[in-house]
């Protein structure tokens, strides 16, 4: 088997649920997550990166994690549950203490319904059809009923697929299954327990059709597993002594006949249990191995082919000439913090003008000017990874406001928390002053200034500084 980079599950989801999104309502724009795709280094982790920020773009992480939230509480929501219907089991299985305990009908009401349970997974876990059991699909019709919003079914349907693809859906139902009915079985013992240590309970056997050697063979090979792990069982002749509703139980009786039962609810309805939702839960560690995208996929390679490799200058040449930066680029933390506390850059600006402009402090970083197609990726590819807390654009108001021009705004601002917009020379004659205020009016987290002197920026940006 080909060996696969680890990724986690929430970035296979993510991944999943982009693709989805794209197969049924048409590509996204990835470019801005195409730019930070394209600097990850192997095919793989370019496709988990641009799903990560087209997830965070259109809201899906959110969706996310609210699922993950609420598949949680609804776990806990049913072991909460399993837990009330053990113990209500427990106390039911003993009665009230004013009648003798059948033997019989208390190990049926305690092993009955979780030994039909297993015999029926253990037949069908294995076939085409297998869901892991019936305890365990309540588990997503809860998590929807507490998740409730737009997309979710999207979501859902990814988390699904996800787990279909490494082939263990089945596994991870079976571990919730067993984690259920050991959550029940343990309830019900500490019920038992606590009512034993309570009441005094006697303890007896009826039968009608049977002879008494069909019952003290059947409590006898049912007290071997007991025997192994300690407990205390009655012996042959207290078990013929029992079966009669006269025979008065000694203190020792009842102990011998309080740790059979509490044996066999441990060995016939723990154990098993335990045992299986392990065997279940490393089978599921082994095929979550297999959980990613399949970057050989024809969806996949087709965003690979979009997202061209990350271009290293070759040895000799010198960065190109527009570009220059007066800081070295960081990489962006993993919370998605701001690296950068103030950044400045001119788009098209006038080849006369000075750079940097007069006026403006050390404490600014300068990147620019953008004049041309290449400087605007590299300035780009830039920017996405020095994160601003503070972004000024410098732009040239005697130029009109193109359409190519308003996106390389938005992309940029988009890289920082707040933008101003410093329009220069927006007083002298064929200004497109009007036009410019007209289209970067109210836009979120950007404001815009029309003096041509640095005062009024250094002042936005002393009034912003974190």
């Amino acid at each position: 088997m080909e060996k696969r980079e680890p990724i986690s599950f929430r970035q296979a989801w993510l991944c999943e649920a982009v693709h989805l999104r794209e197969s049924q309502w048409g590509p996204l724009d990835d470019s801005k997550a195409r730019r930070l795709a394209q600097h990850e280094l192997t095919p793989l982790s370019k496709v988990v990166r641009r799903a990560q920020a087209l997830s965070e773009s259109n809201g899906l992480i959110s969706i996310v994690n609210k699922l993950s939230k609420a598949g949680w509480l609804a776990f806990f929501l049913l072991l909460i549950l399993a837990a009330m219907s053990g113990a209500s089991i427990g106390f039911a299985s003993l009665g009230n203490s004013a009648q003798p305990v059948n033997i019989v009908t208390a190990i049926f009401v305690l092993l009955g319904l979780n030994s039909i349970s297993l015999i029926v997974w253990c037949v069908t876990i294995f076939s085409t059809h297998a869901s892991g059991g019936l305890l365990a699909q309540l588990w997503p019709k809860l998590t929807l009923m507490l998740a409730r919003g737009p997309n979710i079914g999207l979501v859902v349907q990814a988390w699904w697929s996800v787990w279909r693809q490494a082939n263990a859906t089945r596994w991870l139902f079976s571990t919730c299954t067993h984690l259920i009915w050991v959550t029940i079985m343990v309830a019900a013992g500490a019920a038992m327990i606590f009512a034993l240590s309570t009441r005094q309970y006697d303890f007896v056997w009826e039968t009608t059709v049977l002879s008494s050697d069909v019952f003290v063979k059947w409590v006898g090979r049912l007290a071997v597993v007991p025997q192994w792990l300690g407990f205390a069982v009655p012996d042959e002749d207290l078990i013929r002594a029992s079966g009669s509703l006269s025979h008065h139980n000694a203190e020792v009786t009842r102990r011998l006949w309080s740790g059979w039962l509490l044996g066999c609810l441990v060995a016939y309805g723990i154990l098993p249990r335990v045992i299986l939702s392990l065997i279940s839960a490393f089978i599921v560690s082994i095929r979550r191995l297999r959980i990613g995208p399949d970057v050989s996929a024809p969806y996949y390679v087709a965003v690979l082919h979009r997202m061209p490799a990350s271009e290293q200058m070759s040895e000799g040449h010198a960065p190109h000439p527009s570009v220059i930066s007066v800081a070295h680029a960081n990489t962006p933390d993993s919370d998605g913090s701001w690296n950068t506390d103030n950044l400045l850059i001119a788009i098209e600006p006038d080849p006369n003008d000075p750079w940097p402009p007069a006026g403006i402090g050390t404490a600014v970083t300068c990147i620019g000017p953008i004049d041309s197609r290449e400087s605007r990726r590299l300035v780009l590819d830039r920017i996405t990874l020095t994160r601003a807390k503070n972004l000024v654009l410098v732009c040239d108001a005697r130029h009109s406001p193109d359409r190519g021009t308003l996106r390389l705004i938005s992309d940029l601002s988009e890289c920082s928390k707040r933008t101003l917009i410093w329009l220069r020379h927006s007083q002298t004659d064929h200004a497109h002053t009007e036009a410019w205020l007209s289209l970067l009016r109210d836009p979120p987290n950007m404001e815009l200034r029309v003096r041509d002197d640095a005062l009024n920026v250094m002042q936005w940006l002393e009034r912003h500084h974190d």
